[in-house]
């Protein structure tokens, strides 16, 4: 009988602490993925982003970013300006847009829409995106990727 009352508890302690889970519902924190194959998943400020893997591939890479900059204008805004090679012996259509961020890495406007840049057979063109806003802005981020 005794046996049995305390087979009977255990099941009942056992029942219960089961019973005790706490259920994870509403926001999460956020967790950092640290992927081998993407390094650069992370927002690079005042950094140019090549975000196709195939114009990307160091050996056989379709494009080089060879210079990168940002300066203000006379009105304030922050002026990005891109040079890209095309690395192969044919015409590419790439997209390009930009970002900007103010002094705490904060989103200060939308990101500006793709803009084509044509580039001939082993040739350099420069893409520049001007900010709307003045003195908040101080960092930037471009994209490139292949035309849609």
């Amino acid at each position: 009988m005794n046996f049995t009352k305390t087979l009977i508890a255990l099941g009942c302690v056992t029942l219960l602490g089961a019973c005790q889970t706490v259920s994870q519902e509403g926001a999460q924190m956020g967790v950092r993925v640290e992927d081998a194959n993407s390094p650069t998943a992370r927002i690079m400020y005042d950094q140019v982003v090549i975000l196709d893997k195939v114009l990307q591939n160091a050996k056989t890479g379709k494009i080089a970013i060879e210079g990168q900059g940002a300066s203000r204008t006379s009105t304030g805004t922050l002026k990005v300006t891109v040079a890209v090679r095309n690395r192969t012996d044919f015409n590419q259509t790439l997209e390009l847009r930009t970002s900007y961020f103010d002094s705490g890495f904060g989103p200060t406007e939308k990101p500006s829409g793709w803009t084509r840049l044509h580039l001939g057979p082993n040739g350099v063109g420069h893409y520049q995106e001007s900010s709307m806003g003045t003195g908040n802005v101080a960092h930037y981020y471009v994209e490139v990727r292949e035309a849609r």
